[in-house]
């Protein structure tokens, strides 16, 4: 694979070498290239199933140095509002393919993660998810845009919402401290904004990266 790959496009969503950048809201437009560069850079990782990730256990002292320095990693650099649910979730189904490769996938949110991309960075690999100590991640519940045409269909509808989005917001629970109760509070408004220490706090992430230079760990 070539260390760097061309942001043709011009987007701010794009791939370069092995870290993935997203910085722009997420859709099928603004992704389209960084989804096609994304599955070509899984495509060229080896196999390697039940690969060991470093730190699983806890005791590592920098997310930067790993024990293994043959492990593939995958950095994911985020600045952005969200977006486009289906959007996020193919780019999660290409980094979980990554990570069932061995891969270790390394988020840091830059300045602000909000919405589908807050859920993008939560899913980092434990212990490889970064905020630096001034960002953000915004948890909210969103917009539906599920257009009904018949009553009779306003029901089914509802259902399909509720379903749908309890699996949304499945890795908050998976992967955070956030109860369900908690959850639900920061999503009755849609500016539930939690900085980098509570988000520490909260398991939303496992490293603050401070403005000289330290890394603080949960």
């Amino acid at each position: 694979m070539a260390d760097k790959i061309i942001n043709a496009s011009g987007n701010c969503n794009y791939i370069s070498g092995n870290k993935v950048f997203i910085l722009d809201i997420i859709n099928d437009k603004t992704c389209a290239e960084l989804i096609g560069n994304l599955s070509n850079m899984v495509d060229d990782m080896p196999w390697a199933p039940g690969a060991q990730i470093p730190g699983m256990g806890g005791g590592i002292k920098n997310p930067y140095i790993l024990p293994d320095s043959t492990q593939s990693v995958v950095d994911v650099y985020i600045n952005s509002p969200g977006g486009e649910v289906n959007t996020y979730r193919s780019i999660m189904a290409l980094l979980n393919l990554a990570r069932t490769k061995g891969a270790i996938i390394r988020t840091t949110v830059m300045g602000g993660a909000g919405s589908c991309a807050c859920l993008i960075a939560v899913q980092g690999t434990p212990n490889f998810r970064i905020m630096y100590e001034e960002s953000y991640n915004m948890i909210h519940y969103g917009r539906s845009k599920i257009q009904v045409d018949k009553v009779n269909e306003i029901n089914k509808a509802q259902i399909y919402e509720t379903i749908n989005r309890n699996k949304l917001f499945e890795p908050y629970l998976k992967y955070t401290g956030l109860t369900k109760r908690e959850l639900t509070q920061l999503q009755k408004t849609e500016y539930g904004h939690k900085f980098a220490d509570e988000c520490l706090q909260k398991k939303i992430c496992d490293w603050i990266l401070t403005s000289d230079g330290k890394f603080i760990h949960r």
